[in-house]
């Protein structure tokens, strides 16, 4: 049964591929930034560095960031895989974070942002 409707040209099939997949590019991009632009997120990855922490170093580290803020950061980075977690059984208990091998990753990538900002930011 013919309803009538034009099946969609080989030309239009592979104009909304490449839109769908600059969509699915556009997403990956803005989930990463919803990520990264909450606040503390990059400085809690800097401050990691090559270096494992504790809460309260990080915390000094940081200077200004509150124990609920800083844990809900925290939480958020080792849900997206881009720290670890090791809570250490001794008395008194402490836990220990660093970074992932995908948190070790953005680094290079925050220093890429920081040339740009660096050589694009202060001009009007």
């Amino acid at each position: 049964m013919d309803l009538g409707l034009a099946q969609p040209t080989s030309s239009s099939r592979s104009r909304a591929t490449r839109r769908a997949e600059a969509q699915r590019a556009e997403c990956a991009a803005t989930a990463a930034l919803n990520v990264l632009g909450q606040k503390w997120v990059l400085r809690i990855i800097r401050a990691l560095g090559d270096r494992t922490q504790r809460f309260c170093e990080l915390q000094d580290a940081l200077g200004g960031a509150n124990s609920a803020t800083l844990s809900q950061r925290l939480k958020l980075l080792e849900d997206e895989g881009m720290i670890e977690r090791r809570a250490i059984s001794a008395v008194p208990p402490w836990v220990e974070y660093s970074l992932s091998a995908k948190g070790a990753d953005l680094r290079t990538a925050i220093a890429d942002i920081d040339r740009w900002a660096e050589r694009w930011a202060t001009r009007q």
